[in-house]
C-alpha cells in the first residue's frame, strides 16, 4: 500500500492506495482523519437535466447537515455528476466536514497523474479526480461499481462507535449495487425522489425494504428530519 499527495492547482490532498480489502483499516488510518464520525454514503450518478434544481438543492441541503452534525461524507470523488456537485458545494461554502473519495485508481486521473487509458475501452479516458474533496482512497478495479464493497466498509470502519446513512440521488445499475451491500450491513438508505432513473424507481415501488425511507429532494426540512433520525443515535444505543 502507497500513500500520496496530490497536488490540485489551489490544494493538496492525501490519497492511499490499498492493495486488497484486508488493508482498507490501515489505509483509514494513513489518512490522518483524527477519530470516527457519523457517515453518509452519497451515491448516484449524472444529474438529469429536468431534476438540476431539485438535486443541487438536496447536495447543499446534505452538506449542510454534514457540516452541522460534524459528520464524514464518502462519495465516489470524480469530476462528474452528484460526485463533482458534493466537491464543489463544500469549497463553495468553506465547510470543513471530511469529503473521501472512494474510486477505482484504473479508471481516474489527476494533475500529473496516469493519462494511459489503452487498456480501456473504445474511446474511453480517464475520469479526473474532483479537486475539492478533502482525501481519497483509490482502490483496485476495472469496472466502476468494483469500488462499491469498499465503499461499505470504509463506511463501517469510519462511523465506530456512530451511524451510518447511505443517500441515493438519480443512480443506476452501480447505485443498485450499493444499496445492496447497504442493506446487507443493516444501513438504512434514503432515496431523494424528483432526482431521476433509481431513486424516482424506488419511491414508486409500494414494497420497498423496510430501511429504505423516500423523501422528495426539494424537501429540505423532511431531507433533513430523516437524516438526523438516521445518524443521531449512537450505535452503542441503537443496537440496544
Amino acid at each position: 500500500m502507497r500513500t500520496q499527495k496530490i497536488n490540485f492547482p489551489d490544494r493538496q490532498t492525501l490519497c492511499v492506495f490499498p492493495d486488497k480489502r484486508e488493508d482498507l483499516a490501515e489505509a483509514i488510518i494513513e489518512l490522518q482523519l483524527g477519530g470516527n464520525f457519523p457517515v453518509i454514503v452519497l451515491i448516484g450518478g449524472g444529474i438529469d437535466e429536468h431534476e438540476a434544481d431539485a438535486t443541487r438543492q438536496a447536495i447543499q441541503t446534505i452538506s449542510r447537515i454534514a457540516e452541522d452534525m460534524n459528520a464524514l461524507i464518502i462519495c465516489g470523488g470524480t469530476d462528474m455528476g452528484v460526485m463533482a456537485e458534493i466537491g464543489q458545494m463544500r469549497s463553495q461554502n468553506q465547510y470543513k466536514f471530511p469529503l473521501v473519495g472512494i474510486t477505482l485508481e484504473e479508471l481516474v486521473t489527476w494533475p500529473s497523474g496516469p493519462h494511459n487509458a489503452n487498456f480501456l475501452w473504445m474511446g474511453k479516458k480517464r475520469w479526473q479526480l474532483e479537486p475539492h474533496y478533502s482525501h481519497f482512497i483509490l482502490v483496485p478495479g476495472n469496472d466502476f461499481g468494483d469500488e462499491s464493497p469498499w465503499i461499505v466498509d470504509a463506511a463501517t470502519i469510519l462511523s465506530k462507535g456512530h451511524r451510518s446513512v447511505t443517500i441515493l440521488i438519480n443512480g443506476g445499475e452501480v447505485s443498485r449495487k450499493d444499496i445492496e451491500l447497504s442493506l446487507e450491513k443493516k444501513r438504512p438508505v434514503i432515496a431523494l425522489s424528483r432526482t431521476g432513473r433509481l431513486a424516482d424507481e424506488l419511491s414508486r415501488q409500494p414494497n420497498r425494504h423496510r430501511l429504505i425511507t423516500v423523501a422528495p429532494a426539494n424537501a429540505e426540512k423532511r431531507i433533513i428530519e430523516v437524516v438526523h433520525e438516521a445518524l443521531s443515535v449512537k450505535e452503542e444505543n441503537a443496537m440496544a
